[in-house]
């Protein structure tokens, strides 16, 4: 809005406004703004002399809109529709029920399990922005004490620290990943017994990322009644599947990522008791975002289908 005089015009000004462009009376008018009618009067008159133009005209005891008032309704609405968003915005933001809520996830999980859980989030609360990052465990752990993220999705970890809080929000299934080319890979068409790879050469994640599957594969073999022959450490699941795929080993890696077609590569589930890795949430404990209960409650609806 242009001043005619240099000033700007008070918000108390536009609502005064709007409620008489809207009744078209002054006694009403007043009446829904909890003021008398002189102030109200002074408020529409200051109002005009900012603007630099008559806004309304008398009709006998009424007003009506002079033709710049009209045109000046429009973009007043606009404005203090703008302002009151502004308003309920930041009290949500500052109440923890809006604003951006950075989430943290470990990368296999945004193949399925991130696309299921975060469309029934963003119907629960519209308001808030979604900013994703895949991290490694580690990485994680790291960014959630430095305050650059506000949970995480991560594997088990090593950490004790008392700021943080973890909880299991999800266990996912390992799979077997063969090169197509593997004699296992012939023999068994669906499942496979762990003891099967006794004698295989295994392809692992390194440790620097995290410990979690790496220490679920080591629990497995033992429980089968061996010790995995370590051949590689990949720094990432595109470099662990180029090494199966290639011949290096086998691998043992999450069900989620069985789920896309991989060149060179086929998926095997184990025979008997599930071999699972623990997905667990992470957040600080003194900052839990308001709206971290309702994303935990939406994985627990989501992953139990």
């Amino acid at each position: 809005m242009v001043a005619g005089n240099g000033k700007d015009p008070t918000f108390q000004q536009l609502r005064c406004f709007r409620v008489l462009a809207q009744e078209l009376h002054f006694g009403r008018a007043a009446a829904l703004l909890h003021i008398t009618q002189p102030p109200l009067t002074r408020h529409i008159q200051n109002l005009e002399q900012v603007v630099g133009v008559q806004l309304f005209v008398r009709v006998g005891r009424s007003v009506d809109l002079t033709p710049a008032g009209k045109a000046f309704q429009v973009e007043c609405d606009r404005v203090l529709k703008r302002l009151d968003r502004g308003i309920e915005q930041a009290r949500k933001v500052a109440s923890g029920e809006a604003g951006d809520l950075v989430i943290g996830y470990v990368e296999p999980l945004g193949i399925d399990f991130l696309p299921r859980v975060l469309g029934a989030f963003r119907d629960l609360h519209p308001e808030h922005n979604l900013r994703l990052r895949e991290m490694h465990t580690l990485d994680q752990v790291e960014a959630l004490l430095d305050g650059a993220i506000d949970c995480g999705l991560l594997r088990t970890t090593t950490s004790s620290t008392d700021e943080l809080v973890f909880e299991t929000v999800w266990r996912d299934e390992l799979v077997v990943a063969l090169s197509e080319r593997h004699t296992l890979a012939r023999r068994f068409t669906d499942v496979i017994p762990l003891l099967e790879l006794e004698h295989e050469p295994f392809v692992v994640y390194e440790t620097s990322l995290g410990i979690g599957i790496l220490t679920t594969i080591l629990a497995a073999c033992s429980n089968a009644g061996f010790s995995p022959a370590v051949a590689h450490a990949a720094g990432s699941t595109p470099m662990l599947l180029a090494l199966v795929a290639g011949g290096e080993g086998v691998g043992l890696v999450s069900s989620e990522i069985a789920k896309v077609p991989r060149p060179g590569l086929v998926f095997r589930r184990i025979a008997g008791t599930p071999v699972v890795s623990d997905v667990l949430m992470g957040w600080r404990r003194n900052d839990e975002p308001a709206v971290l209960a309702d994303l935990r409650h939406v994985i627990a609806q989501r992953t139990s289908k």
